[in-house]
């Protein structure tokens, strides 16, 4: 397949090619992506203790949390971060390769090996993670950024569904573990069209602040945490602590209550995703009519159906669709979350506020699939889906209570 260059003297062009390698790259990911997602499920198989698929989710968040903001400082002070962005992804996705191979090198004390390699991946990806969000509202002009972004999760989305659906047939078909070692494998291989696509990118550099600056130039101000950005971060965490809360907890009860297949998984995941297609086609087409914090007020109020319904319901059929539907209000809260962080900040402040988003985020993330764990063993898991409920809603309320200002209005 022959790439077009971009006309590197026309940003128009320019913007067009990116968004097309964008759309390209993601697919591929998709595939690794969705391959991932059955992590928990490899480790329970293996014999993982409750307490250790809760590490293998709250742990690479916290690792996440604490690099957050010296990652971000750290790429604002290079010129040239290609090689820094897009070779720590290329480290995190070539430990995948190796955990095809775990159960040959570690026979003994699988599980745990397992989930200390995955926390260990993430290392390398936290540099990624924060330059990443910082390069698209870079490349993406901002009366495509919602279109773009959407259009990007649906394509991810489009490949969690198959790869999700197909692995977890692969998965009950071929004999263990030989069915997850070449899962992985096949994720691996796959992903390096990603790799190869954000190549193609053309990247803005940073200029480095010289100190002998012209006197005329005005000095730039400082960065600080003014009202939107401080109330966007609150309502934030307090929302994601019941997104997390029992985030360690499904495959569990999946595998150990209902006693599913991994084919059940894989249906499971396509459904979620198949929830995050449609959300995204809705949301995009009320942003047209309605600003970023109008869908974010209304999607946050309705995340909490899912686990309510996981107390009451054992039929794995209506699981699955209220699976779909919960993953329709993910998908408008995503959307107009990364969109409002991005028309709040200037673009001096944009690395430094997307750190702090991404610190406050991930270390919500990392300390509530702990305290969901340790709940789980003494009131029960279907008592933590319950408290979850139960905090998403509150966080949902101080979206639209607490509203960040000014408000967002979306591109037309």
């Amino acid at each position: 397949m022959e790439i077009a260059t971009p006309n590197t003297h026309n940003p128009q062009a320019i913007a067009a090619a990116n968004i097309r390698y964008l759309y390209l790259e993601i697919a591929f990911a998709s595939v690794l992506g969705a391959i991932i997602t059955f992590n928990s499920a490899f480790a329970i198989r293996l014999g993982a203790s409750n307490e250790l698929v809760a590490l293998l989710t709250s742990a690479p968040a916290l690792l996440a949390a604490v690099g957050s903001i010296p990652s971000a400082r750290f790429l604002t002070r290079r010129i040239h971060h290609r090689g820094w962005l897009f070779g720590s992804l290329f480290i995190y996705r070539l430990g995948y390769l190796l955990i095809a191979f775990m159960p040959i090198l570690f026979p003994m004390n699988t599980a745990t090996w397992l989930v200390f390699w995955i926390v260990l991946l993430n290392l390398p990806v936290i540099l990624f993670t924060n330059g990443w969000h910082v390069l698209l509202g870079d490349i993406i002009p901002e009366a495509e950024r919602a279109f773009v972004v959407s259009r990007r999760q649906i394509l991810w989305s489009v490949g969690l569904i198959f790869v999700s659906a197909l692995g977890g047939v692969w998965l009950d078909q071929v004999s263990f573990p030989a069915n997850y070692e070449l899962l992985y494998g096949f994720g691996f291989v796959t992903v390096l069209g990603s790799q190869f696509f954000l190549g193609r990118l053309t990247m803005p550099d940073k200029h480095r602040h010289l100190t002998n600056v012209p006197r005329q130039e005005a000095p730039r101000e400082p960065v600080v945490m003014h009202r939107p950005i401080k109330r966007l971060l609150v309502n934030m965490i307090v929302y994601q602590i019941g997104l997390s809360l029992p985030a360690a907890l499904y495959n569990i009860y999946y595998i150990r209550n209902l006693k599913v297949s991994d084919g059940w998984i894989g249906l499971s995941n396509a459904a979620g995703s198949i929830g995050v297609i449609l959300g995204y086609f809705m949301w995009e087409r009320l942003l047209r009519r309605y600003s970023y914090g109008w869908v974010q007020r209304r999607a946050s109020l309705l995340t909490w159906i899912y686990p309510i319904t996981l107390c009451f319901v054992t039929d794995l059929n209506l699981l699955l669709l209220c699976n779909l539907v919960v993953n329709m209000m993910h998908s408008g809260v995503d959307l107009a979350n990364f969109n409002v962080l991005l028309h709040i900040s200037r673009p001096h402040e944009r690395a430094t506020y997307i750190s702090w988003f991404n610190a406050g985020i991930n270390l919500s993330t990392g300390i509530a699939p702990l305290i969901g764990g340790f709940l789980a063993d003494t009131p029960g898991i279907l008592y933590v889906m319950l408290i979850a409920a139960i905090v998403r809603f509150v966080g949902g309320l101080m979206f639209n209570l607490y509203r960040v200002e000014p408000e967002p209005t979306a591109p037309t």
